[in-house]
């Protein structure tokens, strides 16, 4: 493999410096620069061979490396040590379950080297009974995640939803015009407004349940990747993962199978999921995104207890 005889890592790909240019401000530059030398350095002082960089992720940059025995790691650099202090002690409380694996983590410069799922980035191929196996996955997660009371490590997704989420609702609806009092809106607000936790419930959250951050391995079973945790009810997660994993396909499917392996009830499933909603349509309206389409497709079927694909 001639990319293994590189002595190092050049700049990150453009589409990863827009990124993150997003995500954190035009403050992430000086970190940025900084990324090729810390990468390498780091790496092979655990023994890694960078070998180039997987242009993927909002929130970190990621590289492929070469393991002494040939295998292959990603090396994971974040600009934020909060994030990837949570990240770790996620992954880490899930070792018993099905996630990416910490194999290294170096604190100070917050880069971690962590297991490939299916030898490559994105994974192996995702079965046919995909979504039944997360589901699987994610409940063990939970399961695990209840097995100590009260991770303090982890903010809490109250404050999650009266610091961030209920502000910048209230905010986006203030900015619509004739829609703001569409009775869609005015549903799911009622449900964002009127969500409640339940102790019975209350487990560390992946909080970032897209399809991209599971991956599978050579046998299709799927693993969790790049949690954003929180501490709260398991609602939140199963809402997420219902509404945001395939957007638009398999919605019906999904709830079924949340209500069924978590044993939380559907309508409170439900409920959750018109939040989750209308977080998520009230960003792609505020910003143009083709998918708000989609987003109300979901929403009225939720609402109207008739959610089709």
């Amino acid at each position: 493999m001639p990319e293994l005889i590189r002595s190092g890592l050049s700049d990150p790909p453009q589409g990863c410096r827009d990124r993150l240019f997003k995500h954190y401000g035009p403050s992430v530059a000086d970190w940025l620069a900084t990324v090729p030398e810390t990468l390498t350095a780091v790496g092979r002082r655990w023994g890694f061979i960078p070998v180039g960089y997987h242009d993927a992720g909002h929130a970190s940059v990621l590289a492929l490396a070469a393991a002494p025995a040939g295998e292959r790691v990603l090396l994971k650099a974040w600009p934020d040590p909060d994030r990837c202090a949570g990240e770790i002690a996620a992954l880490r409380l899930w070792s018993t379950v099905q996630a990416a694996r910490v194999l290294e983590v170096d604190g100070e410069r917050s880069v971690a080297a962590l297991s490939l799922i299916g030898g490559r980035p994105g994974g192996g191929r995702r079965p046919d009974d995909d979504a039944r196996r997360v589901a699987e996955v994610i409940q063990a997660a939970h399961e695990q995640g209840r097995a100590v009371e009260g991770h303090r490590e982890f903010p809490e997704l109250s404050s999650f939803l009266d610091q961030e989420v209920r502000p910048r609702v209230a905010k986006r609806l203030d900015s619509l015009n004739s829609d703001k009092r569409d009775p869609l809106l005015q549903g799911g607000l009622r449900e964002l407004e009127s969500l409640s936790q339940t102790r019975l419930h209350r487990t560390v959250l992946h909080g970032d349940l897209y399809q991209e951050n599971t991956a599978c391995d050579e046998e299709g079973t799927p693993h969790l990747l790049d949690p954003l945790p929180m501490y709260g009810d398991a609602a939140f997660d199963w809402a997420f993962w219902i509404v945001y994993y395939r957007l638009g396909r398999g919605t019906a499917e999904r709830l079924a199978l949340a209500a069924q392996t978590s044993q939380i009830g559907k309508e409170r499933l439900r409920s959750w999921c018109l939040a989750t909603c209308l977080d998520g349509l009230l960003y792609y309206l505020d910003v143009g995104d083709t998918r708000a389409p989609a987003m109300t497709r979901i929403m009225r079927g939720l609402s109207q207890g008739t959610e089709t694909d």
